[in-house]
Formats: structure tokens, C-alpha cells, sequence
């Protein structure tokens, strides 16, 4: 479920609006991953493999770049054409480099220390929280209501071990 949500497997444009708006924010995985993400690729360049290409042909007499080069500077504001001046057979690819790629994730290149910070805010309050439970349930011998379900549980693990007794003794008198 976690990682159905971090912005990842599932683009953050394609979530319904309920996860998008809850989910995705509270979900450590999110932040570990934009963390990662914003650190390691604004600076990579993407080059597309020949199967990655969108391809289409201009109209008769004009280039690639003269058909469609308009739409990649304005309309799709990223990616490239694969040869500008060819005449037949163009190639898109949808993304230049890395910063263009995790803006379809829903990150930015500056996301690396508010995510770390908010990793570490999350470790901190795990961190709390198991030592608050310990001391709650451990040292002061606090219920939160479930007292008598302890108790049958204790009842229980008493049983258990009084049976495990009782076959120990079995078998050294044997």
C-alpha cells in the first residue's frame, strides 16, 4: 500500500484526489524517494533508445525541426528532437534531462533537503513513539483499556507453561 502511493508506481497526476492529498504527504516512502530522486538526477542527461522515440513524419518539403520544433519549445516544454533536420522519419523524445523527468513525478530539484529533514522528523517520532509505548505499557503498567484482554492472555501464557511443566515432569519420571 505504501509504495501504491509515493508518487512512483502511481504518477502524482493520476492519484485520486483522496490519496493524492492525504496519502502521498504522510507516506515516508515519498520522501525517501524525492529525497533520492532531487539528489541524483537534475544533472543526468537522457538520451532515448530508438524504441523510445516517438516517431512521425512531417509534411512533404519541411524538416523535423521546422514541423514540430515549435510544439517542443512551447507546447511540450521538454524533450528533444532526435535529428532537427532530417525530412522523414523524426524522433521525440519527451525528456532532456533528469529535472524534466521527476517533474512528472511531482519533484523538484531543490526537494533533497526539506525531504531529508522531513526523514529525519519522521525517525525521530518513530524513535519517541516506541520509547513512549515501552514506558507506558512496560514500566508504568498502563492499559489504555485493555486491561482485561492482558489479563486473559496472561491466563492464557500461565496455561502454557504449566502444561509445558507437566510434560517435562512426564518424561523424567518415564
Amino acid at each position: 500500500m505504501i509504495a501504491l502511493f509515493n508518487g512512483i508506481f502511481t504518477p502524482y497526476y493520476a492519484m485520486p484526489a483522496f490519496w493524492k492529498y492525504w496519502m502521498y504527504y504522510v507516506n515516508p516512502s515519498t520522501w525517501f524517494s524525492r529525497g533520492v530522486l532531487s539528489a541524483v538526477l537534475p544533472a543526468v542527461a537522457v538520451r532515448c533508445a530508438p524504441a523510445e522515440l516517438a516517431r512521425f513524419d512531417p509534411p512533404p518539403g519541411s524538416t523535423c525541426g521546422e514541423y514540430a520544433g515549435g510544439f517542443v519549445s512551447s507546447v511540450a516544454g521538454a524533450g528533444y528532437l532526435e535529428d532537427p533536420s532530417a525530412t522523414s522519419d523524426c524522433g521525440f523524445c519527451p525528456y532532456n534531462d533528469g529535472g524534466e523527468y521527476m517533474a512528472s513525478l511531482n519533484v523538484q530539484a531543490g526537494d533533497k533537503w526539506p525531504a531529508f529533514g522531513i526523514m529525519v522528523a519522521f525517525a525521530v517520532a518513530n524513535w519517541a513513539l516506541v520509547y513512549l509505548f515501552v514506558y507506558a505499557f512496560r514500566v508504568r503498567g498502563w492499559t489504555f483499556g485493555l486491561g482485561g484482554l492482558s489479563g486473559r492472555v496472561a491466563a492464557v501464557k500461565a496455561r502454557v507453561v504449566r502444561g509445558r511443566g507437566q510434560e517435562g515432569e512426564d518424561k523424567s519420571e518415564a
